[in-house]
């Protein structure tokens, strides 16, 4: 599912991002829960990762959380915390007002971040939103898990620091049966190209059916 590509920028920009993964310049933020909606004043806490190559936990960094509404923005603090297999960290937002508020993780290693699809933040009267498709659930949880970082997507306007390095999936399709098999063990695809090999993204079965239903939505996409 991976190949050697080549970014906007041409032939250097894709070295350049090559070289950035043998020597370390690049982390990928995966975070655990994104809710459909949020409430105004109601704390939210985020718990993520920070995985340098979207491989090995990264401790002892100083994330800063930050979400945007319009000019407004909130910035929250980060602490660490101990899960298997390695250290994460999470942070606590919460919201003074309604609207659609996009965070930010700042992971504090070099440029790598971690951008959420903005999400609709309500008051707490307003009447209860529809929830959504679990396509839709999948197109946020592409940003929220990292995926962007590589992968290119026209239906996401994020643009990741080794996006180009990996496949661009806006029109591609596959068998639901195998795209879950190699979601959840990406090593059944044994790498052929000097990309390397798809780290593996550590989904529940929940995110690999979101990430099934969006990667494989029919959608009518724009040209470039």
């Amino acid at each position: 599912m991976r190949r050697l590509g080549l970014a906007v920028g041409g032939s250097a920009l894709a070295l350049a991002a090559i070289a950035a993964t043998r020597f370390g310049g690049w982390a990928v933020v995966s975070v655990e829960q994104v809710p459909d909606h949020w409430i105004t004043g109601k704390p939210l806490q985020l718990a993520f990762q920070i995985r340098q190559h979207a491989q090995n936990h990264m401790e002892g960094l100083k994330p800063l959380v930050q979400a945007r509404s319009g000019s407004r923005v909130v910035t929250a603090r980060t602490w660490e915390f101990d899960e298997d297999g390695g250290r994460g960290y999470r942070s606590r937002l919460v919201f003074p007002e309604a609207g659609d508020w996009q965070v930010t993780i700042n992971t504090g290693f070099g440029s790598s971040k971690g951008i959420l699809l903005p999400w609709r933040v309500v008051d707490s009267n307003a009447a209860a939103l529809p929830p959504l498709s679990q396509a839709e659930r999948g197109r946020r949880l592409f940003a929220a898990k990292g995926c962007v970082s590589c992968h290119v997507h026209r239906s996401i306007d994020i643009v990741g620091q080794m996006s180009g390095v990996a496949p661009e999936l806006s029109d591609r399709r596959f068998p639901p049966e195998y795209l879950a098999k190699f979601l959840a063990d990406p090593t059944i695809k044994p790498a052929t190209t000097r990309a390397g090999q798809m780290p593996n993204p550590r989904l529940n079965e929940r995110e690999i059916a979101t990430l099934v239903a969006f990667i494989n939505a029919e959608r009518k996409l724009s040209s470039r």
